[in-house]
């Protein structure tokens, strides 16, 4: 599959769930010339950025780790995009009612088990939690969050709110959390509308096509 590469300077963080947004860092998934967003290991840094699951501090830090040992970064970076991939695997099908992939969730289980090796409890308030040690120079360390999201939102009961985008062309996951559960797109202004207007096209050529 060929994908058209150019990086973003802003991601699109609006599916309600981390690694869901983790997932749509991809356009036209279901075509051949899908569109990629994450092409190097400095993009993976700069999508954690913008989730605000790295500081702009540690972002530069294992920028600059990266950079020492390139052939880990492209190793993680590798790593990362599998991960990407065995989690939209699993929630659409999910979203499917279809059996989820054996080789995706063996894939997620494996980086859940890299993330757990270096997690911890810590108090907060009056309970406790998982985190990671600060500013580590981990190069997968982006992994680590987007594992524990999808972990987390597999084992809830809000696993049921999610969907995949009804545009044919678009692929991406999202909670709906519409009163009837009856949201049918990632975005009404993007591919709601373009659905819209294929339907408006569609009855204007077959009311100009001429009768039998």
């Amino acid at each position: 599959m060929a994908d058209r590469t150019p990086s973003p300077a802003v991601f699109e963080f609006n599916s309600g769930r981390l690694c869901l947004d983790f997932t749509n860092t991809v356009r036209a998934r279901p075509l051949s010339d899908r569109v990629e967003s994450i092409n190097q290991y400095s993009d993976l840094l700069e999508w954690a950025r913008q989730a605000t699951i790295l500081t702009a501090e540690e972002a530069s830090a294992l920028a600059q780790e990266a950079r020492r040992r390139p052939r880990q970064a492209a190793e993680t970076l590798a790593q990362a995009i599998a991960l990407r991939e065995a989690i939209h695997g699993l929630f659409s099908a999910r979203a499917a009612g279809l059996p989820v992939p054996p080789a995706d969730l063996r894939t997620l289980n494996q980086a859940i088990g890299r993330a757990m090796a270096h997690a911890g409890l810590t108090p907060s308030g009056s309970r406790f939690g998982w985190s990671w040690p600060e500013a580590p120079v981990d190069l997968d360390r982006v992994s680590w969050w987007v594992a524990r999201s999808a972990a987390e939102l597999l084992t809830s009961s809000d696993l049921t709110f999610v969907r995949e985008c009804a545009s044919y062309d678009c692929g991406w996951l999202f909670m709906d959390t519409t009163k009837n559960r009856s949201r049918r797109w990632c975005n009404m202004r993007t591919c709601g509308n373009r659905a819209k207007g294929r339907r408006h096209y569609e009855r204007k050529k077959g009311a100009q096509r001429p009768p039998p």
